[in-house]
């Protein structure tokens, strides 16, 4: 069997992102699973908040399958997609590492405009703009093939609007609600912190334990940035390594 996490992406996350880490994983054994999200890299998109947990879900079960020692691993916009997938009855059973927060927060006070959404997307297509995003928030530096290759998962992210659309406050109550009085579905969760991280923080990661009541172990790492992956892959992958994938 396969060894090696499952791993839920931010927004815009594209294959090409982890290409530093898989490298040094697989030269260690083991590999790195992404979801593919309806909607990101040009995927057609979901039509409805059901049928993207529905495709995001046909390959948990896959991963599952063909993984030894399976467990997920989510970042951003991918630890709303993880919660949702524990309320929904999944992934409960799996132990999960959220990096840099949940995004409650944001989720709370930014979404539910479908155009707001197609407004950040669109800003992020601009040179200019990418190149601001690049300089505030890896801190490693990326040639050119790899900077594009970045700034494309923000092009080819149909996503926005429907994300924008979909998790909003509503969205989050609802949450709340499904696991208020389930422990077991808000437990062996882990929140990995970087202290270069600007993006999300200890604030978002609070925010998220009160409305959920949870007590998730918070470990940090000074050194890492918003996108370890890229920025530091050898000690990125070794404490995924030290998981016990």
């Amino acid at each position: 069997m396969s060894r090696g996490p499952l791993f839920l992406g931010g927004m815009g996350h594209s294959l090409a992102r982890l290409s530093r880490a898989r490298a040094t994983s697989r030269s260690e054994g083991f590999d790195i699973k992404e979801v593919l999200y309806p909607g990101f890299e040009g995927r057609p998109a979901a039509e409805s908040l059901d049928a993207f947990f529905g495709a995001v879900e046909l390959q948990v079960d896959i991963y599952r399958l063909s993984h030894k020692h399976p467990r997920i691993y989510a970042t951003g916009f991918g630890a709303l997609v993880l919660l949702g997938l524990r309320a929904r009855a999944k992934v409960h059973d799996l132990p999960a590492v959220i990096q840099g927060a949940v995004p409650w927060e944001w989720a709370r006070q930014e979404t539910g405009d479908a155009e707001a959404g197609e407004l950040a997307r669109v800003s992020l297509t601009e040179p200019a703009a990418q190149e601001a995003f690049v300089q505030a928030h890896i801190h490693s530096p990326l040639d050119a093939a790899e900077r594009k290759a970045f700034s494309n998962g923000f092009v080819t992210c149909t996503a926005f609007r429907d994300i924008y659309r979909w998790f909003d406050s509503g969205w989050l109550a609802s949450l709340e609600g499904d696991l208020a009085g389930r422990p077991p579905a808000i437990d062996d969760i882990r929140v990995w912190l970087g202290g270069q991280d600007e993006l999300i923080g200890e604030k978002e990661h609070r925010a998220a334990e009160r409305a959920l009541g949870a007590d998730w172990p918070l470990e940090r790492a000074a050194t890492w940035g918003h996108f370890p992956y890229l920025d530091t892959p050898g000690p990125w992958i070794a404490a995924i390594r030290a998981l016990g994938i």
